[in-house]
């Protein structure tokens, strides 16, 4: 049960916590932990491919994979940590480390075999090409 600052029980809060535990079912998002959302993302598309841009400061290509399996492209990668001085006391640390995973749905088929990815600026852009199959097609009426 949620309760709010008067100690009283709010159906507000409830509805609330709810919220949160069904973002953190479907979209793999707890509210806490960034790991879970990282990378940052952006899908687009238009009529001949979809794009996708993902933040990855810091990494280098090498700590990268990429797939596109079944209309998903998966990115995955490790982030690896600071290594302070020996006597180094840390006062706050907010930017998380390891492994992580983000896979999204694709808006259309794409042609596997044509994908291509770049990494600049800690900023990589995987273009996929769409398939010709589920490309729209413009179809000529004819008069009577």
């Amino acid at each position: 049960m949620y309760w709010n600052d008067s100690r009283s029980w709010s159906p507000f809060e409830e509805l609330r916590g709810l919220q949160r535990e069904m973002n953190r079912l479907f979209d793999g998002y707890d509210g806490g932990t960034a790991m879970s959302r990282f990378p940052a993302l952006n899908v687009w598309g238009n009529a001949d491919s979809a794009v996708v841009t993902a933040e990855l400061p810091g990494l280098e290509t090498k700590d990268l994979d990429l797939s596109v399996v079944n209309n998903q492209l998966t990115i995955k990668g490790e982030r690896k940590g600071d290594k302070p001085a020996e006597d180094a006391v840390c006062h706050r640390s907010e930017r998380d480390t390891g492994k992580f995973v983000r896979t999204v749905r694709l808006p259309f088929a794409v042609e596997n075999d044509k994908v291509t990815a770049n990494y600049e600026n800690g900023v990589l852009t995987v273009v996929m090409p769409r398939h010709e199959a589920t490309k729209p097609k413009r179809i000529e009426i004819k008069t009577s």
